[in-house]
């Protein structure tokens, strides 16, 4: 193993402001924990791969930072978005608690902010204010200089409880990150993701041109995601509702539409979504009244 991989240990390691003492633990004494990050000896596979998990770091993205070859595909941890987008109240708790548990048996940070998250999408369900331990979730990402997968995930997920400000602050890192890592696909997903879950925030707080702003961030990604449906029926969906919401002489034939074919796709919760928000919005939404029409809803201002 390359000696020099301690010495981008170490860079990571400063940027997310983790001590050495957290970071080797069990693995190296002081002394070789020194020569590690000097680049004087090396380590053991084991060992390089304890390191990274205490990173939180896929060694995906480390390959990325040694070699620089962005061609790499990243590993995705998401247990906790079926059950939260399937308001599954029941699956978060035992989530929770099953992350409650790895924290203590692995002392890893990031089975914490996991758990710190889902606490948060429970208490978004419940319509309560952000968990108690929230804030150190929020500090450890205003402190992380060096943003990875790991960090735009747990950021896109708790962006309910983040002021816009600070929103606004944190988006700028990611857009680096993502220039840094544009060729692989799952940092172009969560990066969608994360656009959306902004936009559906601005507009729940009725907050109509900061949305405008973040849709056309997302309108970006048209040359990246143009075959995927998902990413074009959301784009229909959000542009219509904007353009309604400012415009309040914009027809709804096309949201009609759209939220039609957003359950023809077989997306039953995310349609749900979509007209629950219309209706946090004052829109009407009631069903055709025709029963031979192809469009089962009619959306009134």
């Amino acid at each position: 193993m390359p000696a020099n991989i301690g010495i981008i240990i170490k860079e990571i390691r400063l940027s997310k402001k983790i001590s050495s003492e957290t970071l080797y633990k069990g693995v190296f004494s002081r002394q070789a924990r020194s020569n590690f990050e000097k680049g004087i000896s090396d380590t053991t596979v084991n060992k390089f791969f304890i390191i990274l998990d205490r990173l939180n770091l896929s060694l995906e993205e480390f390959y990325v930072a040694f070699t620089q070859n962005e061609n790499a595909e990243l590993h995705l941890f998401n247990n906790i978005a079926p059950v939260f987008y399937g308001k599954d109240i029941a699956g978060l708790k035992l989530l929770i608690t099953t992350l409650k548990e790895e924290y203590k048996k692995t002392n890893n940070i990031k089975y914490y902010h996991y758990q710190i998250m889902a606490k948060c999408m429970l208490n978004s369900l419940n319509n309560k204010a952000a968990s108690n331990d929230f804030e150190i979730l929020s500090n450890y990402l205003n402190n992380c200089e060096s943003w990875g997968y790991y960090e735009i995930m747990l950021f896109s997920n708790s962006i309910n409880y983040f002021s816009q400000e600070l929103i606004d602050t944190v988006f700028k890192r990611v857009k680096n990150t993502i220039i840094n890592f544009q060729k692989l696909q799952r940092y172009k997903n969560e990066y969608s993701m994360l656009l959306l879950n902004i936009i559906t925030k601005s507009l729940f707080e009725f907050k109509y041109q900061i949305a405008k702003k973040y849709f056309k961030e997302y309108e970006k990604l048209a040359d990246i995601l143009q075959n995927d449906m998902y990413y074009q029926s959301m784009k229909i969906y959000f542009h219509e509702v904007i353009s309604i919401m400012i415009n309040k002489e914009h027809p709804t034939d096309e949201l009609e539409k759209i939220v039609t074919i957003i359950g023809y796709l077989n997306m039953k919760n995310k349609q749900k979504q979509c007209i629950d928000l219309l209706k946090h919005l004052k829109l009407n939404v009631q069903k055709n009244p025709n029963n031979q029409s192809v469009i089962p809803f009619q959306i009134k201002k």
